[in-house]
């Protein structure tokens, strides 16, 4: 039997825990803070990939995950309840947009255990964090972009010379293919002209001086 979720494949064993009569889901993120925070939606630790990932119990959510076919870039919303100042304070000084953020889902099976392999359902960039503080307990929310979002983002690219020496600042040897572009902005250029190609010296003499067209 195969069951997958917009192109990607479950395992075995997932397949088998989706289609039982009960099913213990769960959801893991990675947030690429510096260091990176783990989190997921269960209690105490849970190791995956050689990664402990905390528990937020009741504390964290997750808003719903849209796909949809027409590759419309949705985001999500994430919330965690109950955070430390410390976690508080390192949240309003790190430079945290931009970078990535990902949600798995997962499954445990009747002994609480970790089954096969989770799948990613969101992947993207973080955006922007709200702190609520009610004076007995504070709030941080946060919202990630999908990569898809990346695709409305206008690319600066500029084909000049300069530019292509910084993309291949690491490189040995320079790319010169660029270096001619200035040169030949507005410049004309006579092809097929004779007269306009080749013009008649000032003497009206049919004799042609050194003179470059190109």
């Amino acid at each position: 039997m195969s069951i997958t979720t917009a192109g990607r494949s479950l395992s075995n064993d997932m397949v088998t825990e989706v289609t039982a009569s009960q099913l213990t889901p769960i959801l893991l993120a990675s947030l690429e803070f510096s260091p990176a925070i783990y989190l997921w939606s269960g209690y105490g630790n849970l190791v995956y990939n050689s990664i402990t990932y905390l528990g937020t119990g009741t504390l964290g959510t997750i808003s719903p995950i849209e796909e949809t076919t027409d590759l419309s870039s949705r985001g999500i919303t994430m919330q965690l309840s109950g955070v430390s100042t410390t976690l508080v304070s390192e949240a309003l000084t790190e430079n945290y947009q931009g970078k990535n953020c990902t949600v798995l889902f997962g499954a445990l099976n009747s002994s609480a255990a970790l089954i096969s392999t989770p799948i990613t359902i969101f992947s993207g960039r973080m955006d922007v964090m709200n702190i609520s503080d009610d004076g007995t307990s504070q709030t941080l929310t946060m919202t990630a972009e999908n990569r898809l979002v990346d695709f409305r983002r206008p690319r600066e690219v500029r084909y000049t010379h300069q530019e292509q020496l910084q993309l291949q600042a690491s490189a040995t040897i320079a790319d010169l293919g660029l270096i001619y572009v200035n040169a030949i902005q507005e410049k004309e250029i006579y092809w097929g002209n004779e007269k306009l190609a080749a013009p008649v010296m000032s003497n009206g003499g049919g004799d042609y001086g050194p003179t470059e067209y190109a």
